[in-house]
């Protein structure tokens, strides 16, 4: 077998392999040990047929073909572990010499892990923001508490603002229903802008039952196909609320569960938003971090690591589509997008996100980061008992790729541990 390899752009290689006469022959009699175990002839057992019957009953032609597809395999795989490859994806053989009697010879583009010139990490800096939670941002979260909390109760009078209402709507643009601009028994607190300009004001002054019916024009900056337009509203009120709030006081807090008083209520929300904002100022810093390295670390990125991780984005995007409860098609319709649109407006993203990825996956060979199997199986473990019904999900994951894709995660961590250090160690 001979092999020869070309660099190509993009990091792809061309990889021509031909195999010899003698290697055929080789070849043709593994195709035929193969088949012959497969047919049947009269008179013989399956698998006990002679080699010369079954030659003779299959035929070289079809012998031949098999005898192929093993030695592409076979001669593929050899030349990548001889040659130290890593291939990304499926390459597909384009044979360009075949013939009994011949040799065989075909070429294989194949997408590997690009070479990389990686920024100097050894010189990162940065430091985590402090974090001071401000006692009004407490108390706007109260008051969301409060806001849950709250009763409603019905009256026959007229809806004023901070009311809870429920109406029956539709819209129409030159006397045609718009498609989905319609909902029954749709709840509103008027006052906190959830509609258009206007169409809460609207509301204030009708009472159960009412009908009204006007005109407004949407904002410029709404979506295409309504943006400017006047559109023709008919709404009816089914129901007018009163919203009563509680009063925020120690038998408030008390309500809630396990809180002595108002003051450790506050307490905990103040340890909630200060651990939340904490993450956030942590991961800032790792992307400030790792940015420092990607901006000065130059590789030639393949395009089927692109694709890929816009296909990641695309999937992930429609599972959050998903969950709001509207069809992944509804939506490209309402923003007046397509899924190509999508996909070509997060390119670049989906470029920056690899390249990311490929600098954190060169500092953790120069630092030679190690997961052990004991401590995957451990987070692994961990991570599936936050499941409620942690057996059920074991049976439906291919949990071979979820290690995998837990061991990952962990050695990003690990990563970003080096990286956090040596800014810690550099801002001295």
């Amino acid at each position: 077998m001979k092999s020869e390899i070309k660099n190509l752009p993009k990091s792809q290689k061309e990889i021509i392999i031909e195999i010899s006469v003698e290697e055929m022959e080789k070849y043709m009699e593994k195709a035929l040990d193969k088949m012959s175990k497969n047919i049947k002839i009269d008179g013989f057992r399956q698998g006990k047929v002679p080699k010369n019957v079954a030659k003779k009953e299959i035929g070289e032609p079809v012998i031949f073909e098999e005898a192929t597809h093993i030695a592409i395999e076979n001669s593929y795989l050899e030349t990548i572990k001889e040659k130290k490859l890593n291939p990304l994806g499926h390459p597909k053989a384009d044979i360009t010499k075949a013939a009994l009697g011949n040799p065989l010879e075909y070429k294989i583009i194949i997408t590997v892990m690009p070479d990389i010139s990686l920024g100097d990490y050894k010189k990162v800096s940065g430091k985590m923001e402090k974090i001071k939670i401000e006692g009004s941002r407490v108390e706007k979260e109260l008051e969301a508490i409060q806001k849950k909390r709250a009763s409603y109760i019905t009256k026959n009078e007229q809806a004023k603002k901070e009311d809870r209402v429920e109406i029956d709507f539709e819209t129409r643009v030159g006397g045609v229903k718009i498609e989905g601009g319609e909902s029954k028994n749709h709840p509103l607190i008027i006052g906190q802008g959830m509609f258009i300009p206007g169409f809460e004001d609207n509301i204030i002054g009708m009472k159960k039952d009412d009908i009204k019916e006007f005109s407004l024009i949407f904002p410029k900056d709404y979506k295409k196909e309504l943006a400017g337009k006047n559109v023709d509203f008919k709404v009816e009120i089914k129901i007018v609320q009163k919203v009563e709030l509680p009063e925020i006081n120690d038998e408030f807090a008390k309500g809630l569960g396990k809180f002595e008083n108002l003051d450790s209520l506050k307490r905990n929300i103040k340890k909630g938003i200060t651990a939340e904002e904490e993450n956030k100022a942590k991961e800032n810093l790792k992307t400030k971090l790792i940015d420092q390295v990607s901006e000065k670390s130059t590789m030639e990125i393949p395009e089927i690591m692109i694709e890929s991780e816009i296909e990641n984005m695309l999937n992930e995007f429609k599972n959050n589509i998903a969950q709001t409860g509207i069809k992944f098609e509804d939506y490209l319709q309402n923003v007046n997008t397509s899924e190509e649109k999508l996909r070509g407006e997060w390119r670049e993203l989906a470029e920056k996100r690899v390249k990311t990825g490929l600098c954190i996956r060169e500092i953790s060979l120069k630092e030679e980061v190690k997961i052990s199997d004991e401590e995957i199986d451990e987070r692994v473990n961990e991570t599936l008992k936050h499941y409620p019904n942690e057996e059920e999900v074991k049976k439906n994951i291919d949990i071979n790729k979820f290690k995998d894709h837990v061991a990952s995660i962990m050695v990003n961590e690990k990563v970003f541990e080096v990286l956090e250090k040596i800014a810690e160690e550099n801002g001295k």
